[in-house]
């Protein structure tokens, strides 16, 4: 783990690329929301927890073809717009927007040290709306997808991937018999991760703004039904131990 005075130089980077990007995105009209710690920063510290190196986007599924042609054209030089079109071996479902001026390290997430440009990173998450009968099935088939992603740039043995695939093939199976017997229910926006991170449209719009830092972002309306599923009770510190950062070193070039 860096130092305090480290991760707030990163913590001011990250706020430096984040403004860039959602200038570009209000410009251009196209919705997005903080989320994760970003969000939860913003309503427990009115900007980053102070372990924090990180910064969470959420962009809606049907305007992000868009949003990635506004961000390749306009970003500054200095940041680039990592995606399947810019990296050979990316593998996530989502893109980032790099630092150039950064090499950073990360333990946490050792697959992410394979790509061509190592600079800190802004998530840009993509929301997908869905039937909650429906939300199984996407999420499983997500998952699918990433790890048969990771095993054609050969970033997972073939062992592993094909152990893990098997296992979700298996749920997916049930998924689909459980859904084709199952009622709709509602819209729901979901996005694959370890979080329990769905949010319904009433509780997402109208977006509001949140202070951060010295400025503003659009989050959900209701941050506490989508902090709550999250990560509970939000509003209290985690354990020492359990306070650590994303990356493991970060140099300024």
């Amino acid at each position: 783990m860096y130092s305090q005075e480290k991760t707030r130089r990163v913590q001011l980077r990250l706020l430096e690329m984040a403004k860039s990007i959602r200038d570009i995105l209000e410009r251009h009209d196209i919705p997005y929301f903080i989320t994760y710690g970003t969000l939860l920063g913003a309503v427990r510290h009115q900007g980053f927890i102070p372990w924090d190196d990180d910064f969470d986007f959420y962009l809606l599924a049907e305007s992000y073809g868009q949003a990635m042609m506004v961000l390749n054209d306009e970003l500054p030089d200095h940041l680039f717009l990592e995606n399947e079109k810019t990296e050979p071996l990316y593998f996530h479902g989502w893109a980032h927007v790099k630092d150039l001026r950064s090499v950073a390290d990360c333990s946490l997430f050792p697959q992410d040290n394979s790509y061509s440009h190592r600079g800190i990173s802004v998530d840009l998450y993509k929301a997908t709306k869905v039937k909650e009968c429906e939300e199984k099935v996407f999420l499983l088939n997500e998952h699918i997808n990433y790890l048969k992603r990771r095993e054609q740039v050969g970033l997972i043995e073939p062992n592993v991937c094909k152990e893990r695939l098997e296992r979700l093939c298996a749920d997916l199976e049930m998924a689909e018999s459980i859904r084709r017997e199952a009622e709709c229910g509602k819209d729901v926006y979901v996005f694959p991760s370890i979080y329990d991170d769905r949010l319904y449209p009433e509780e997402l719009f109208p977006l509001r703004r949140y202070r951060f830092e010295d400025t503003e972002f659009y989050g959900p309306n209701d941050a506490d039904a989508f902090l709550k599923r999250c990560y509970g009770d939000y509003m209290k510190l985690p354990p020492v131990e359990k306070r650590v950062p994303h990356y493991s070193d970060v140099e300024f070039v």
